[in-house]
Protein backbone atom coordinates (compact mmCIF):
# COMPACT_ATOMS: atom_id res chain seq x y z
CA UNK A 1 0.00 0.00 0.00
CA UNK A 2 2.80 2.45 0.81
CA UNK A 3 4.42 1.80 -2.56
CA UNK A 4 1.13 2.38 -4.42
CA UNK A 5 0.52 5.69 -2.57
CA UNK A 6 4.00 6.89 -3.48
CA UNK A 7 3.34 6.08 -7.13
CA UNK A 8 0.10 8.09 -7.08
CA UNK A 9 1.88 11.05 -5.53
CA UNK A 10 4.57 10.98 -8.20
CA UNK A 11 1.95 11.24 -10.94
CA UNK A 12 0.38 14.42 -9.53
CA UNK A 13 1.22 17.52 -11.56
CA UNK A 14 -0.33 20.47 -9.74
CA UNK A 15 0.19 22.90 -12.62
CA UNK A 16 -1.66 20.54 -14.96
CA UNK A 17 -4.52 20.21 -12.46
CA UNK A 18 -4.88 23.99 -12.29
CA UNK A 19 -4.92 24.24 -16.09
CA UNK A 20 -7.46 21.42 -16.32
CA UNK A 21 -9.74 23.05 -13.76
CA UNK A 22 -9.43 26.43 -15.52
CA UNK A 23 -10.45 24.77 -18.78
CA UNK A 24 -13.81 23.85 -17.28
CA UNK A 25 -14.84 27.52 -17.34
CA UNK A 26 -16.38 29.17 -20.39
CA UNK A 27 -14.78 32.26 -21.96
CA UNK A 28 -17.27 34.52 -20.20
CA UNK A 29 -15.84 33.28 -16.88
CA UNK A 30 -12.20 33.71 -17.93
CA UNK A 31 -11.63 36.12 -15.05
CA UNK A 32 -12.82 33.53 -12.53
CA UNK A 33 -10.55 30.90 -14.05
CA UNK A 34 -7.57 33.27 -13.92
CA UNK A 35 -7.94 33.50 -10.14
CA UNK A 36 -7.18 29.79 -9.75
CA UNK A 37 -3.49 29.20 -9.06
CA UNK A 38 -0.95 27.28 -7.04
CA UNK A 39 0.05 28.42 -3.57
CA UNK A 40 3.48 29.72 -4.62
CA UNK A 41 1.78 32.31 -6.85
CA UNK A 42 0.10 33.97 -3.84
CA UNK A 43 2.64 36.49 -2.57
CA UNK A 44 2.66 40.09 -1.41
CA UNK A 45 2.83 42.19 -4.56
CA UNK A 46 5.91 44.36 -5.14
CA UNK A 47 4.30 46.00 -8.16
CA UNK A 48 3.62 49.72 -7.48
CA UNK A 49 0.55 49.49 -9.75
CA UNK A 50 -1.14 47.34 -7.09
CA UNK A 51 -0.99 50.20 -4.59
CA UNK A 52 -1.97 53.84 -4.20
CA UNK A 53 1.33 55.49 -3.40
CA UNK A 54 3.09 58.85 -3.44
CA UNK A 55 6.16 60.38 -1.76
CA UNK A 56 3.87 62.26 0.64
CA UNK A 57 2.26 59.15 2.10
CA UNK A 58 5.40 57.03 1.71
CA UNK A 59 7.01 58.98 4.56
CA UNK A 60 4.72 57.37 7.14
CA UNK A 61 2.93 54.56 5.28
CA UNK A 62 5.94 52.45 4.32
CA UNK A 63 7.68 52.42 7.73
CA UNK A 64 4.40 51.72 9.57
CA UNK A 65 2.97 49.04 7.27
CA UNK A 66 5.88 47.63 5.26
CA UNK A 67 3.75 48.19 2.13
CA UNK A 68 4.33 50.31 -0.95
CA UNK A 69 1.06 52.15 -0.37
CA UNK A 70 -2.66 51.63 0.14
CA UNK A 71 -3.44 48.28 -1.52
CA UNK A 72 -6.20 47.65 -4.05
CA UNK A 73 -8.52 44.79 -3.17
CA UNK A 74 -8.40 45.41 0.58
CA UNK A 75 -10.26 47.32 3.27
CA UNK A 76 -7.90 49.57 5.22
CA UNK A 77 -8.90 51.49 8.32
CA UNK A 78 -7.54 54.56 10.07
CA UNK A 79 -9.02 54.94 13.55
CA UNK A 80 -8.41 57.51 16.25
CA UNK A 81 -9.66 60.13 18.67
CA UNK A 82 -10.93 63.53 17.44
CA UNK A 83 -8.40 65.93 15.91
CA UNK A 84 -5.66 63.34 15.54
CA UNK A 85 -4.98 63.71 11.81
CA UNK A 86 -7.25 60.96 10.41
CA UNK A 87 -8.96 63.05 7.75
CA UNK A 88 -5.70 64.72 6.76
CA UNK A 89 -4.20 61.29 6.12
CA UNK A 90 -7.29 60.37 4.08
CA UNK A 91 -6.94 63.51 1.96
CA UNK A 92 -3.30 62.70 1.25
CA UNK A 93 -4.32 59.23 0.07
CA UNK A 94 -7.03 60.82 -2.10
CA UNK A 95 -4.48 63.15 -3.67
CA UNK A 96 -2.11 60.21 -4.24
CA UNK A 97 -4.97 58.33 -5.93
CA UNK A 98 -5.53 61.20 -8.34
CA UNK A 99 -1.82 61.27 -9.12
CA UNK A 100 -2.10 57.55 -9.97
CA UNK A 101 -5.12 58.15 -12.27
CA UNK A 102 -7.40 56.45 -9.74
CA UNK A 103 -10.91 57.86 -9.44
CA UNK A 104 -11.92 58.90 -5.91
CA UNK A 105 -15.36 58.25 -4.43
CA UNK A 106 -15.74 60.07 -1.11
CA UNK A 107 -18.53 59.09 1.27
CA UNK A 108 -18.51 62.29 3.35
CA UNK A 109 -20.68 61.24 6.29
CA UNK A 110 -19.32 64.05 8.47
CA UNK A 111 -19.91 66.82 5.95
CA UNK A 112 -16.50 68.31 6.68
CA UNK A 113 -14.56 67.82 3.45
CA UNK A 114 -12.83 71.12 2.70
CA UNK A 115 -12.46 71.48 -1.08
CA UNK A 116 -10.43 74.69 -0.73
CA UNK A 117 -7.91 73.02 1.57
CA UNK A 118 -7.70 69.96 -0.67
CA UNK A 119 -7.02 72.13 -3.70
CA UNK A 120 -4.98 75.04 -2.36
CA UNK A 121 -3.03 73.45 0.48
CA UNK A 122 -2.64 69.88 -0.76
CA UNK A 123 -2.70 70.24 -4.54
CA UNK A 124 -5.62 67.89 -5.18
CA UNK A 125 -8.54 68.41 -7.57
CA UNK A 126 -11.89 68.37 -5.74
CA UNK A 127 -13.81 68.76 -9.03
CA UNK A 128 -12.76 65.20 -9.96
CA UNK A 129 -14.11 63.58 -6.78
CA UNK A 130 -17.46 61.78 -6.74
CA UNK A 131 -19.11 62.58 -3.41
CA UNK A 132 -21.83 60.70 -1.52
CA UNK A 133 -23.23 63.06 1.09
CA UNK A 134 -25.76 60.94 2.99
CA UNK A 135 -25.07 60.42 6.69
CA UNK A 136 -27.50 57.51 6.74
CA UNK A 137 -25.51 54.27 6.53
CA UNK A 138 -27.85 52.40 4.20
CA UNK A 139 -28.44 55.40 1.93
CA UNK A 140 -24.71 56.19 1.77
CA UNK A 141 -23.68 52.70 0.72
CA UNK A 142 -26.37 52.81 -1.99
CA UNK A 143 -24.89 56.05 -3.32
CA UNK A 144 -21.37 54.59 -3.32
CA UNK A 145 -22.48 51.40 -5.08
CA UNK A 146 -24.35 53.44 -7.71
CA UNK A 147 -21.19 55.46 -8.40
CA UNK A 148 -19.07 52.31 -8.75
CA UNK A 149 -21.55 50.69 -11.15
CA UNK A 150 -21.77 53.87 -13.26
CA UNK A 151 -17.98 54.15 -13.49
CA UNK A 152 -17.52 50.49 -14.42
CA UNK A 153 -20.22 50.66 -17.09
CA UNK A 154 -18.31 53.43 -18.87
CA UNK A 155 -14.74 52.50 -17.93
CA UNK A 156 -14.53 48.79 -16.96
CA UNK A 157 -10.79 48.97 -16.17
CA UNK A 158 -10.89 52.20 -14.18
CA UNK A 159 -9.28 51.95 -10.75
CA UNK A 160 -11.27 53.39 -7.84
CA UNK A 161 -10.53 54.54 -4.30
CA UNK A 162 -13.53 54.57 -1.94
CA UNK A 163 -13.08 56.68 1.22
CA UNK A 164 -15.70 56.46 4.00
CA UNK A 165 -15.19 59.45 6.29
CA UNK A 166 -16.32 58.50 8.74
CA UNK A 167 -17.88 55.27 10.00
CA UNK A 168 -18.42 56.69 13.48
CA UNK A 169 -20.28 59.77 12.21
CA UNK A 170 -22.72 57.76 10.08
CA UNK A 171 -26.20 57.30 11.53
CA UNK A 172 -28.33 54.18 11.38
CA UNK A 173 -31.89 53.93 10.06
CA UNK A 174 -33.38 53.97 13.57
CA UNK A 175 -31.65 57.26 14.38
CA UNK A 176 -32.67 58.74 11.04
CA UNK A 177 -36.32 58.01 11.81
CA UNK A 178 -36.10 59.73 15.21
CA UNK A 179 -36.58 56.43 17.00
CA UNK A 180 -36.49 57.17 20.71
CA UNK A 181 -35.62 53.59 21.71
CA UNK A 182 -31.91 54.23 22.34
CA UNK A 183 -31.31 50.70 23.58
CA UNK A 184 -31.77 49.29 20.06
CA UNK A 185 -29.61 51.80 18.19
CA UNK A 186 -26.10 50.42 18.91
CA UNK A 187 -27.13 47.03 17.59
CA UNK A 188 -28.72 48.58 14.52
CA UNK A 189 -25.55 50.55 13.78
CA UNK A 190 -23.36 47.44 13.97
CA UNK A 191 -25.69 45.50 11.66
CA UNK A 192 -25.85 48.29 9.08
CA UNK A 193 -22.09 48.91 9.16
CA UNK A 194 -21.59 45.15 8.72
CA UNK A 195 -23.94 45.18 5.73
CA UNK A 196 -22.08 48.14 4.21
CA UNK A 197 -18.62 46.64 4.69
CA UNK A 198 -19.75 43.36 3.13
CA UNK A 199 -21.27 45.35 0.26
CA UNK A 200 -17.91 47.06 -0.28
CA UNK A 201 -16.24 43.65 -0.25
CA UNK A 202 -18.73 42.49 -2.89
CA UNK A 203 -17.83 45.45 -5.11
CA UNK A 204 -14.11 44.73 -4.66
CA UNK A 205 -14.63 41.13 -5.75
CA UNK A 206 -17.14 41.81 -8.52
CA UNK A 207 -14.95 44.26 -10.40
CA UNK A 208 -11.69 42.35 -10.53
CA UNK A 209 -10.01 42.56 -13.94
CA UNK A 210 -9.65 39.72 -16.44
CA UNK A 211 -6.35 38.60 -14.92
CA UNK A 212 -7.86 38.45 -11.44
CA UNK A 213 -6.27 41.70 -10.26
CA UNK A 214 -8.10 44.17 -8.07
CA UNK A 215 -9.26 47.61 -9.19
CA UNK A 216 -10.95 48.97 -6.04
CA UNK A 217 -9.33 50.12 -2.79
CA UNK A 218 -11.31 51.03 0.34
CA UNK A 219 -10.18 53.36 3.13
CA UNK A 220 -12.44 53.70 6.19
CA UNK A 221 -11.95 56.48 8.72
CA UNK A 222 -13.24 55.59 12.17
CA UNK A 223 -13.39 56.83 15.74
CA UNK A 224 -11.89 55.29 18.86
CA UNK A 225 -13.73 55.58 22.15
CA UNK A 226 -12.93 54.45 25.68
CA UNK A 227 -14.46 51.13 26.69
CA UNK A 228 -17.09 51.48 29.39
CA UNK A 229 -17.92 48.95 32.08
CA UNK A 230 -16.46 46.99 34.95
CA UNK A 231 -12.85 45.96 34.29
CA UNK A 232 -13.05 47.49 30.79
CA UNK A 233 -9.71 48.79 29.58
CA UNK A 234 -8.38 50.43 26.45
CA UNK A 235 -10.23 51.74 23.41
CA UNK A 236 -12.72 50.26 21.00
CA UNK A 237 -13.65 51.16 17.42
CA UNK A 238 -17.13 52.18 16.39
CA UNK A 239 -19.21 50.16 13.97
CA UNK A 240 -19.03 46.73 15.56
CA UNK A 241 -16.59 43.85 15.30
CA UNK A 242 -17.20 43.01 11.62
CA UNK A 243 -15.42 46.13 10.38
CA UNK A 244 -12.41 45.23 12.51
CA UNK A 245 -12.43 41.64 11.25
CA UNK A 246 -12.71 42.59 7.57
CA UNK A 247 -10.05 45.31 7.71
CA UNK A 248 -6.72 43.88 6.57
CA UNK A 249 -4.84 46.84 8.02
CA UNK A 250 -5.70 49.23 10.88
CA UNK A 251 -3.63 52.23 11.92
CA UNK A 252 -4.49 54.00 15.19
CA UNK A 253 -3.99 57.78 15.51
CA UNK A 254 -3.58 59.43 18.93
CA UNK A 255 -2.98 63.15 19.35
CA UNK A 256 -0.02 63.94 21.59
CA UNK A 257 -0.37 67.70 21.67
CA UNK A 258 -0.97 70.98 19.88
CA UNK A 259 1.69 72.87 17.96
CA UNK A 260 1.70 76.60 18.60
CA UNK A 261 3.65 79.69 17.72
CA UNK A 262 3.53 83.26 18.95
CA UNK A 263 2.12 85.68 16.41
CA UNK A 264 1.34 89.33 17.12
CA UNK A 265 1.68 88.67 20.82
CA UNK A 266 -0.85 85.83 20.70
CA UNK A 267 -0.35 82.09 20.82
CA UNK A 268 -1.82 80.48 17.69
CA UNK A 269 -2.28 76.84 16.72
CA UNK A 270 -0.71 75.75 13.42
CA UNK A 271 -0.78 71.96 13.72
CA UNK A 272 -0.68 68.95 16.00
CA UNK A 273 1.72 66.20 16.90
CA UNK A 274 0.17 62.77 16.68
CA UNK A 275 1.33 59.21 17.19
CA UNK A 276 0.28 56.37 14.91
CA UNK A 277 0.36 52.73 15.94
CA UNK A 278 -0.11 49.53 13.99
CA UNK A 279 -3.26 47.98 15.49
CA UNK A 280 -3.60 45.27 12.86
CA UNK A 281 -1.54 44.31 9.82
CA UNK A 282 -2.37 41.09 7.98
CA UNK A 283 -0.58 42.17 4.81
CA UNK A 284 3.05 42.49 5.85
CA UNK A 285 5.06 39.28 5.73
CA UNK A 286 8.50 40.61 6.59
CA UNK A 287 10.49 40.35 9.79
CA UNK A 288 9.63 43.73 11.27
CA UNK A 289 8.14 47.17 10.70
CA UNK A 290 7.58 50.10 13.04
CA UNK A 291 5.09 49.64 15.89
CA UNK A 292 4.58 53.39 16.29
CA UNK A 293 5.69 56.67 14.75
CA UNK A 294 5.27 60.32 15.75
CA UNK A 295 4.01 62.71 13.07
CA UNK A 296 3.49 66.43 12.60
CA UNK A 297 0.09 67.18 11.04
CA UNK A 298 -0.68 70.58 9.50
CA UNK A 299 -3.20 72.00 7.05
CA UNK A 300 -0.80 71.12 4.22
CA UNK A 301 -0.07 67.51 5.10
CA UNK A 302 1.84 65.08 7.30
CA UNK A 303 5.54 64.73 8.05
CA UNK A 304 7.52 62.50 10.44
CA UNK A 305 8.08 64.47 13.65
CA UNK A 306 11.85 63.89 13.75
CA UNK A 307 12.34 65.38 10.30
CA UNK A 308 9.99 68.29 10.97
CA UNK A 309 11.75 69.18 14.23
CA UNK A 310 15.16 69.09 12.55
CA UNK A 311 13.97 71.64 10.00
CA UNK A 312 12.11 73.70 12.62
CA UNK A 313 14.00 73.42 15.93
CA UNK A 314 11.92 76.25 17.44
CA UNK A 315 8.64 74.26 17.30
CA UNK A 316 6.53 75.02 20.37
CA UNK A 317 4.52 72.10 21.74
CA UNK A 318 1.59 72.09 24.16
CA UNK A 319 1.23 68.47 25.25
CA UNK A 320 -2.27 67.13 25.92
CA UNK A 321 -2.95 66.22 29.50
Amino acid sequence: MVKKTDEVKQKINVEELVALAQGRFAKKNAGLAARMKTGDKITLSINPEDYICSPEIDAFWKPMTGLLGVPYGRIVQIAGKPDSGKSTAAMLVMKAAQQNDTLVILWDAEGKFDSARFKERMGGDPSQILVATSRNILEGIQQVAAYVKAVKEILPNQKILIVWDSVGASINSAEDEENEDISKQPGVTAKEVTFSIKRLNQLIEKYRDEDGGYSIAVLCINQLYAKIGFMAKGDAMKGGAELEYLSSLILGFTRKGMLTRTKGGNKVKWGIETRIKSLKNHLFGGDECLAELDLIVTASGIEPAKEAKKKNPDIEEDEDE
